[in-house]
């Protein structure tokens, strides 16, 4: 032994330093040793074994699961397909079968929209249908690699995908939503890009179904298809992706169970088992030489029409590689034995074959072969990337087929009454959710099949409504089943269609269109293909412009719906919803953020928050934390009210001073004596409006109007009734009731008061009150309607706006103080601010509620420019001159209206660190924030009801709770941030 090695050596020096040998371009293949090491350990019987690939469920019980195994061992098979299951399950089961096999095994998944096809705990990305209708292919690519990282992380070598056939049949049962679309170059195409990015992670792409299912009516799993089609037409449309994959470098072929009398003249000719077909059309004429491999041989379509005792060996001589899921694979060995042995089939056929398949498993990572690690198994599988490329690609799918009026993107929401009708689900949507996100809307659902009395009952209710937005839920992708819709459900979208403007929304197949007899007579027709969460809600966004449309149907609907059809829409209008990565910022550091809310709660600083996180036009975080109080076992949700405070001076008061700004109907600069009479010969008579928003007017900072309105510590009966009438007419709360004309005291009052003496910042809420009061002067109309109309149902605010109680359940809004000196009673659903009740819960300094993702939405219209929704609501001037500081030389931070950040760094801030000096925003007592950063598009809101019970409880301020979160949302964004000491808000 040790003379025979030492020949080895001597001749492997010898090789290494010979001239000649090194004049040359030697190519020797690393995989030859390993597989001739390989293929010589196998005996006959185990290299028949090594070319067929049995199912595998990882969803069954343990005898299943041994029973499995024993079968892969003892014939030691090539491969393994696997259907249902778990991931872990699969990584298991695949570990247990790897270590009791002899050679080890090549892992395959029919998974054509993902693992998600096959195994729970997985997201499932677009199905071909939907991806036909992308224009990016990019986003293709994408999902490729992710697919393919994927299933190299859950040890699966070879993925049967992409659908390569061309869905030139609209009733075709199987294929249908599988395929990219009618169009060859597209499907090539888009093939191409799926198979790429797949392949480039190591997993093999296994193009099917060769040589195209896609003209068929019949279901190959079922029947034996028969394609009756010219050679000249099938070479020029079915053959045309299948070879475009094969120039490109496509490593796997299926073949489909078809019967193609002009590929193969046999009487009783399968494709799948056609030498002609599979050897002399895709090996010789095509160029072929990857894997090929059979459709599943349990399909009817095989099983019913060939020979049980052959068609394994027909398969093989016609030139298949690998068998997959023989119906016995036992018998299937035997079979092939037996032909072996009578000369049907050569022992070199097999053995060629065996290589091929042995070099196959070299090239997927076998010869090095490691078990599945299963720690942070489904965590990786779902990575954010994963999320990102599947919403991308649905969102670059939805398809805008008509919109003969140009109603999409939604516009001029205050002129809209708008009603949502969901046919086929009688829960709340998601469609339906998000919709709730843009505009007032009332909801109906139908069920599949409505019956005469439910289809009369909506029509009626639908009456008020001037537009109907229609949506068809709970599809099904397949024509035999009229895509899940129903001919009673069709005739009434069609119906509604013939009085109002209806948007109607198929999330299923182009194909669906042809169920509408009055598609035509739509105000707009979307195609969103799939029905799931995601896309319904993409498609809400793209109804009111929160996201750009770009698909285009890849199929044709009849004559009227061809395929290309899709108007563009590139421009978002309105704020879009999407996960914080979309918009650089990460999702794991936002997790901040709600430690820092769960503080507050946990330290009794707040009952319950909101928070609403936006950047560059997109919403990228939006919770709710606790409940409405301590002792309520109510969740607080999203939608829910707070009491806003003094955010109403800049979302109701300096808005308005903005928009008459800029109609020309109010100076900033003028005196408000100018505007408001009554403030004429009176020591207020040259107070400046700017000096107003800016607090350097030298108002009294505040008054206490409630204690001159009590006597002996209860409200005086003079002033105060238990229940509403024409003398009592003002609201304060439960059973108080203010008399008529005590408001008017109220301004007099401040109108009387003495100013101060000195001209410098000092926060006061006086001056916005008479703010309130000179805006009626000069709009002719209330306050509260003046923007409401103007602002409110212009931006589609479902929320925002003053007396709560009239608009909404009690239930929705969050209480405030447990008020035990003045109102003594809890306050609920009335301002909490004692003078804007006492003022009838309009004013210009408090009495706005809302949720948090209103107060965004005009937070966003500022960074704007004054621009949303395809409506101007201020000018861009009067914007960035109200959001500047406006008395730097008198060391004052403010804007007009607005709160800015500090103007020195020694100096106390109502902003975070990282806030720009551009940036802007204002508090309120009641445990408000919001701050917007025209630098990096960041807009931060946050409510609390911190007052609840006492507003004595100043904990919010003390741990500094609202700048924190602003910081920890910088901290985010994708870019490095100065982490420096934080500041206290130091005014509401």
């Amino acid at each position: 032994m040790k003379k025979s090695g030492f020949y080895i050596i001597l001749f492997a020096g010898l090789f290494c330093f010979s001239p000649f040998i090194h004049s040359q371009s030697v190519f020797i293949d690393p995989s030859s040793a390993w597989v001739d090491s390989v293929f010589n350990s196998l005996t006959p019987d185990q290299r028949i074994s090594q070319l067929m690939m049995i199912r595998g469920h990882s969803n069954k019980d343990e005898k299943y699961n041994q029973e499995l195994i024993l079968l892969a061992s003892e014939l030691n098979v090539g491969g393994i397909c696997f259907f249902q299951g778990g991931p872990v399950r699969q990584a298991n089961l695949t570990n247990r079968i790897q270590k009791a096999v002899r050679t080890p095994m090549l892992v395959s998944i029919d998974g054509e929209w993902g693992l998600g096809m096959r195994l729970d705990s997985v997201a499932n990305f677009p199905k071909q249908m939907t991806l036909g209708a992308i224009s990016d292919n990019s986003l293709i690519y994408n999902m490729g690699t992710e697919i393919g990282r994927q299933m190299k992380r859950l040890g699966i070598h070879i993925n049967f995908a992409p659908v390569a056939d061309i869905n030139n049949n609209p009733l075709n049962p199987v294929i249908n939503a599988r395929s990219f679309g009618e169009d060859r170059q597209l499907v090539a195409e888009k093939s191409f890009w799926y198979m790429k990015g797949m392949q480039d992670q190591g997993v093999i792409a296994v193009a099917k179904h060769f040589p195209g299912h896609g003209d068929t009516g019949n279901d190959s799993h079922y029947t034996l298809p028969v394609i009756d089609k010219h050679i000249s037409s099938i070479d020029s449309t079915e053959l045309y992706p299948f070879n475009y994959l094969i120039q490109r470098g496509l490593k796997g072929m299926m073949i489909a169970h078809l019967r193609i009398p002009a590929m193969d003249t046999a009487a009783k000719s399968i494709s799948s088992l056609s030498k002609p077909i599979i050897t002399g059309i895709l090996r010789e004429k095509m160029g072929f030489d990857g894997m090929v491999i059979t459709d599943g041989m349990e399909m009817k379509g095989l099983k019913d029409y060939a020979d049980p005792a052959l068609v394994e060996v027909m398969a093989l001589e016609a030139g298949n590689d690998i068998l997959l899921l023989p119906v016995n694979p036992r018998m299937a060995l035997i079979n092939i034995r037996k032909a072996i042995d009578s000369g049907l089939i050569s022992q070199e056929l097999i053995d060629a074959k065996c290589r091929r398949v042995l070099k196959w498993k070299f090239e997927s990572g076998l010869s090095q072969y490691q078990a599945i690690q299963l720690k942070n198994l489904n965590q990786e599988l779902n990575s954010q990337f994963a999320e990102q490329t599947t919403f991308k690609a649905n969102a670059a799918a939805i398809t805008l087929v008509s919109d003969p009026s140009g109603l999409i993107p939604l516009e001029a929401l205050d002129t809209l009454r708008i009603a949502s009708l969901v046919i086929g689900d009688l829960r709340f949507t998601p469609f339906q959710q998000r919709l709730d996100d843009y505009a007032p809307i009332t909801h109906f659902n139908l069920s599949k099949e409505p019956g005469k009395a439910e289809r009369d009952s909506v029509m009626r209710l639908l009456e008020p409504f001037n537009l109907v937005i229609a949506g068809y839920v709970q599809t099904s992708d397949l024509p035999q089943r009229n895509f899940g819709m129903s001919v009673p459900g069709a005739w009434v979208a069609d119906s509604i269609s013939t009085t109002k403007k209806t948007i109607l929304c198929l999330f299923t197949s182009p194909y669906s269109i042809g169920m509408f007899t009055r598609a035509n007579n739509m105000a707009s027709v979307f195609v969103s293909y799939q029905d799931n969460k995601t896309m319904q809600e993409l498609t809400a966004q793209a109804i009111f412009g929160g996201i750009p449309i770009t698909g285009k149907l890849p199929v044709s609907s009849g004559t009227n719906w061809l395929a290309g059809t899709g108007i563009i829409k590139e421009n978002s209008t309105r704020l879009a919803f999407v996960a914080p990565e979309m918009a650089g910022v990460s999702s794991d550091k936002l997790k901040e953020v709600d430690k820092i809310v769960m503080e507050g709660i946990n330290g009794q600083v707040y009952p319950g928050a909101q928070v609403v996180v936006i950047k560059d036009n997109k919403v990228i975080y939006r919770k709710a934390f606790g409940s409405p109080t301590y002792a309520s076992d109510k969740v607080l949700l999203n939608d829910d009210l707070f009491d806003l405070a003094s955010l109403t001076k800049i979302l109701a008061t300096t808005l308005t001073v903005m928009k008459l700004t800029g109609d020309e109907l109010l100076d900033p600069d003028r005196k408000l004596s100018h505007y408001y009479k009554p403030l004429q010969h009176t020591n207020k008579n040259h107070v400046i409006i700017r000096d107003i928003l800016a607090h350097q007017a030298r108002f009294q900072p505040y008054i206490a109007f409630w204690k001159a309105a009590m006597t002996n510590k209860e409200l005086n009966p003079d002033l105060f009734g238990k229940h509403y009438s024409i003398n009592y007419s003002h609201r304060v709360a439960d059973g108080i009731y203010l008399k008529d004309e005590y408001p008017e005291v109220i301004i007099d009052s401040i109108i009387k008061s003495p100013l101060l003496s000195k001209t410098e910042y000092k926060y006061s809420d006086l001056g916005f009150i008479l703010l309130g009061k000179a805006f009626e002067e000069i709009t002719s109309q209330p306050f509260s309607s003046y923007v409401q109309r103007n602002f409110y149902n212009k931006l589609g605010l479902r929320t925002m706006g003053f007396h709560p109680r009239e608009r909404f359940s009690i239930s929705r809004i969050v209480p405030t103080e447990n008020d035990t000196i003045f109102r003594k009673q809890l306050v609920l659903g009335d301002v909490h601010d004692q003078t804007a009740a006492m003022l009838g819960g309009v004013a210009g300094h408090a009495g706005l509620f809302s949720d948090a993702l209103d107060v965004g939405i005009i937070m966003q219209m500022l960074l704007n420019d004054g621009v949303y929704g395809g409506d101007t609501l201020l000018n861009a001037e009067v914007i960035h001159d109200f959001t500047g500081v406006q008395y730097v030389i008198e060391k004052n931070r403010r804007g007009a209206g607005f709160d800015k950040p500090a103007l020195f760094p020694t100096e106390s801030s109502p902003a975070c660190k990282s806030a720009s000096k551009r940036s802007f925003g204002h508090s309120g007592f009641t445990g408000t924030y919001t701050w917007a950063d025209p630098e990096n598009g960041l807009i931060y809101v946050f409510l609390s009801n911190r007052i609840h019970p006492d507003a004595a409880n100043t904990k919010i301020t003390k741990l500094n709770i609202r700048t924190r979160i602003h910081e920890a949302i910088y901290e985010a964004i994708e870019h490095e941030k100065p982490k420096e000491k934080l500041s206290k808000s130091t005014s509401d």
